[in-house]
């Protein structure tokens, strides 16, 4: 199977619930035919805005399915229109002229079987109507009040009839049953009823969720079924009970073809019987019927009371669902109210004990969440009886059912800021409209994917999530920009420190500054303030770890202080799309810094505070695919991870952490106990609590480096380290204090206490197979310190990573090996290159760890030259490339080596460490088809040939790096199937 139809069948098979409502509402009256004579027509276009005061009244109810209507002045004109043209729906007025309405409208069914609507122009034309079961070619008889909503009634009215059977199975949707035989009546009542429940409907939707669902759930509205007689209403209420919200009825209508007077005091007692909780409105311009539909529990409603319209929404609001709920006793004593899920979850255990069993023998909860359009949650509470459970059990029960609802209310979906709708627990907030941006996409799948699979069933001792995140949109950045007329100024040759000061300098909008200082009553941890740019986090063009993210520890006196620290950081933010590092990047893979608008994710950092510092117990990064297998039997598709103590910097600038296969995690413990302490970690990140001033020229200006024996005091290695002991030489499972700590993550790894391997194999499935791509994916967590508590795994991003297609290489295999300058079989890259002259290497004499920094400085002088000569280059170093840790390699930021389309690690006798794989460096070489080389000397077959390449005479000599072009191009060969490459020179072949 392909990955995207892997990904096609994974999607099918978890789609979010939301998908159902595509599948709603599917038969429309998209076509509408409307018949009418030249005087009929002038009566009902009367300004000649008919179709324009029919398209408002769609949009003032949120309707976005606008019908199209064809007019014709005769009923042959119609007749012959139909036989050429397909339609949806006929509406005809009574004076055809050359036909009567009934017998057009049986010839219209003889040429398509579509519903036919007689629409009268005045009450009066009711008198001269036949009888209702002569009306034949007749679907429904209405009569023109002036008003336009009656076509959205009329439309509205069929594609409820056409849908309900799908909808009510399929989708759960809610039915009202509306019997009236007063065609007046109806025509008058239907579309106020259907006004009133589309913006009730609204209303209730909106509650804490984004535009584009409240689209979607538009189709979840009930439904409103019209009845004329006794027959048809009980035909509706057996067909669909199961479903029913409501009755609204006529009291006087007919039975068996004869006027009943009290006919709709029937109908109710026959519903009654079975549902004595359900809601029912009865009905009548006669005062009188007003005691006896009270004493049998209906709400009564007098037809020609100036109020009936309020009476009825306020019988949606108080009986049907639609209002508050409001928390009572039997004796009606009230104890709070409810507006939306999340604070009726909260209620259910502030509340006595004896509301919450009023409510339950009344059906209460469940006709509320119906209301809502929470179908499966109701649904779950309304077959269970308050008797099966005592008060407490009762309350315990509600508890857990609801707690799904507001899980998925607060995690499962991006929820648009508004003051009116926001919740504290919400994860996941937009707060301004755009694009999100690649990170901020990544985490709102991420939080998709979660919610979709409900990992932490299958770990039960592990809360799987993402930290709270609140977006902020691309259309503030446009709005920052263009405000403060920052474009020109930040796409000039500038410092970089001249354009952080004058991005600090400029004002963000009131509104975004009034909203987070709102947001931060909420947010009192540390936080993370991260780019998410267009570009960000995609598979081709990466931009990973290129623009700033920065840690504030959010603890100032004042929540002015609190707005002022988080509004530089955003500001600052906005600034690194236009520092060197992002503009040299951006040029390398042709792209410009302009087209990567960027959003802002603000997040709340993992972790705990030891002795005024913040960081988690550990983090990290995993891939699916490894580059780099080590071990005989290790394959790229086995993935890699790597775990750190502290915060993930120490991973993604590449200094020292555990590198394990999720596969084969103990393969680490057949190293020798003095290689892994020497492979260690020694330094760990934390965010620094006692810092107050925000240094803008440090691009970490609250982030800590520290050693191990801060750890020792914090008490953070007892489950992740063991102990070595200098006399034995010996490595033993556990940190007690004694000996010198190794962090081996053991406890994860070794005896799976915490399951973190296949913790990490099930995300990297989950998401392999739903972004149908490998992927990468990074995370930080802590460990329970109690019985009681879980262990929290959460996961703060996930991007593809572009495996390379396979090109076709010509065929090397025929190479003289003293044709080439190196070989490895730990490459990346897929590319074959036969245009570089230029050779930047770092002279194996005089390497030095000590001194990296200084060849980082040499490296930035020729590839600044270069580049002015437009000339690409080899790059050739000793230790990790990009590297944060000068003493693990060499340091170099992307801006100093932009340049080089082919790049070389390598190691030196008493110089060895792992590869640079698993940081932002090291991924958007991947992905910017970079060629890389990792050369071990100690390995067989890896070599690099020195003594041909320093016989060449430099071109540019430094004292650590040297220069050398060559006559002829070298052919760069790698090969993404057979996991190899080598270079190949020219030079001795030609001359």
């Amino acid at each position: 199977m392909s990955s995207h139809q892997d990904a096609e069948s994974f999607f099918l098979e978890y789609k979010p619930k939301y998908k159902i409502f595509h599948e709603l509402m599917d038969i429309r009256m998209r076509n509408v035919l409307l018949v009418s004579s030249i005087y009929d027509s002038f009566m009902l276009e009367e300004d000649g805005r008919l179709s324009d005061q029919i398209y408002e009244e769609f949009q003032n109810l949120n309707l976005r399915t606008l019908p199209r209507i064809t007019r014709v002045s005769s009923a042959n004109e119609a007749l012959e229109m139909l036989g050429e043209k397909k339609f949806d729906l006929v509406i005809t007025m009574r004076r055809l002229g050359d036909m009567d309405a009934f017998s057009f409208g049986v010839n219209v069914k003889s040429i398509q079987d579509i519903p036919v609507i007689l629409l009268l122009n005045s009450v009066v034309e009711i008198k001269y109507l036949p009888e209702f079961e002569k009306r034949k070619g007749i679907d429904r008889v209405f009569v023109w009040n002036g008003d336009s909503k009656i076509f959205v009634a009329i439309i509205k009215h069929l594609e409820d009839k056409f849908n309900a059977d799908y909808d009510t199975q399929k989708g759960n949707v809610r039915v009202f049953i509306f019997v009236d035989d007063s065609i007046r009546f109806y025509s008058l009542l239907l579309p106020e009823l259907y006004g009133e429940i589309m913006r009730q409907t609204h209303r209730l939707i909106t509650e804490g969720t984004n535009d584009f669902q409240d689209l979607l759930k538009m189709r979840v509205r009930p439904k409103i079924l019209l009845a004329e007689t006794y027959e048809e209403a009980l035909a509706y209420y057996e067909k669909y009970k199961d479903y029913l919200m409501g009755v609204i009825s006529d009291i006087e209508f007919p039975v068996d073809g004869k006027l009943t007077k009290n006919a709709g005091f029937l109908f109710a007692k026959r519903i009654k019987e079975e549902n004595t909780n359900l809601p029912i409105v009865l009905q009548s311009s006669k005062e009188f019927y007003r005691e006896e539909a009270e004493e049998m529990g209906c709400f009564y409603i007098h037809k020609r009371s100036h109020g009936m319209m309020w009476d009825l929404r306020n019988w949606l609001l108080q009986y049907v669902g639609f209002g508050d709920f409001v928390f009572k006793n039997q004796d009606g004593v009230e104890f709070g109210n409810a507006n939306d899920v999340i604070t009726f979850f909260s209620k259910i255990s502030e509340v006595p004990l004896e509301c919450l069993v009023f409510h339950g023998k009344n059906d209460h909860f469940s006709n509320w969440l119906h209301a809502r359009g929470e179908f499966e949650i109701a649904e779950t509470l309304k077959p269970r009886k308050v008797s099966e459970f005592t008060k407490e059990e009762l309350q315990d029960f509600l508890l857990k059912t609801i707690n799904k609802l507001v899980n998925e209310k607060t995690k499962g979906v991006i929820n648009d800021f508004s003051y009116e709708n926001y919740h504290h627990q919400i994860l996941f907030l937009r707060l301004r409209p755009g694009s999100l941006g690649g990170k901020g996409r990544g985490i709102a799948f991420l939080m998709f994917l979660l919610n979709s699979f409900l990992i932490e069933s299958e770990f039960e001792d592990i809360s799987v999530e993402i930290p709270k995140t609140i977006v902020i949109g691309t259309d503030e950045y446009d709005k920052f920009m263009e405000e403060n007329n920052l474009y020109e100024f930040a796409l000039s040759e500038t410092s970089d420190e001249e354009i952080k000061k004058k991005f600090v300098k400029a004002k963000l909008s009131k509104s975004i500054v009034k909203d987070l200082r709102f947001l931060l009553k909420d947010l009192t941890g540390p936080l993370a303030i991260r780019s998410s740019s267009l570009l960000e986090d995609s598979a081709y063009q990466p931009f990973a770890g290129i623009f700033d993210t920065y840690m504030i520890p959010n603890n100032q006196d004042g929540d002015e202080e609190r707005t002022k620290q988080l509004c530089t950081a955003i500001k600052l933010v906005y600034a690194s799309q236009f520092l060197k590092l992002a503009k040299s990047y951006a040029e390398t893979i042709q792209q410009t810094v302009e087209e990567s608008k960027m959003a802002v994710v603000i997040q709340e950092v993992v972790g705990h505070e030891h002795n005024d510092r913040f960081y988690p117990d550990f983090s990290g990064t995993a891939s699916s695919y490894n580059y780099y297998p080590f071990g005989d039997y290790m394959k790229p598709e086995d993935r890699i991870a790597h775990l750190a103590l502290g915060l993930g910097k120490t991973i993604v600038e590449g200094e020292s952490a555990v590198r394990f296969c999720p596969k084969y995690p103990k393969i680490n413990y057949f190293s020798t106990p003095d290689i892994l302490l020497e492979q260690s970690q020694k330094n760990y990140y934390a965010i620094d609590l006692t810092m107050k001033e925000f240094d803008i020229l440090n691009d970490d200006p609250y982030m800590k480096r520290l050693n191990l024996s801060d750890a020792i005091k914090d008490g953070t290695l007892t489950k992740i380290a063991d102990s070595y002991n200098f006399e034995s030489e010996a490595l033993r499972d556990g940190f007690f204090g004694e000996g010198s700590p190794v962090i081996t993550f053991g406890q994860q790894l070794k005896y799976s206490i915490f399951p973190l391997s296949e913790l990490l194999t099930r995300i990297l499935q989950i998401g392999e197979r739903a972004l149908g791509s490998s992927i990468e994916i990074e995370f930080a967590g802590t460990f329970k310190n109690s019985p009681d508590e879980k262990n929290v795994f959460s996961i703060l991003q996930i991007r593809p990573f572009l495996q390379q297609e396979i090109l076709l290489m010509e065929d090397y295999d025929s190479v003289d090996v003293s044709q080439v300058l190196a070989y490895s079989n730990h490459v990346s890259g897929n590319l074959l290159r036969k245009d570089i002259q230029d050779v930047i290497y770092v002279k194996p004499e005089m390497f030095d760890k000590t001194k990296t920094l200084e060849m980082v400085e040499e490296i930035d002088e020729l590839n600044a030259l270069l580049l002015k000569e437009g000339r690409s280059y080899l790059l050739i170093g000793f230790g990790r490339w990009g590297t944060a840790d000068r003493f693990l390699g060499i340091p170099v930021k992307w801006s100093n080596i932009s340049g080089a389309k082919a790049i070389i690690e390598t190691s030196l006798q008493d110089f060895m460490v792992d590869f640079s794989q698993g940081t932002h460096f090291f991924h958007n070489i991947v992905t910017a088809n970079i060629g890389y080389f990792h050369i071990k000397h100690t390995k067989e077959n890896h070599f690099i040939d020195w003594e041909w390449l320093q016989a060449k005479k430099p071109e540019r000599e430094l004292q650590y790096v040297n220069h050398v072009r060559l006559k002829h191009p070298l052919i760069v060969r790698i090969d993404a199937q057979n996991r190899e490459g080598m270079i190949i020179k020219q030079e001795e072949k030609k001359e």
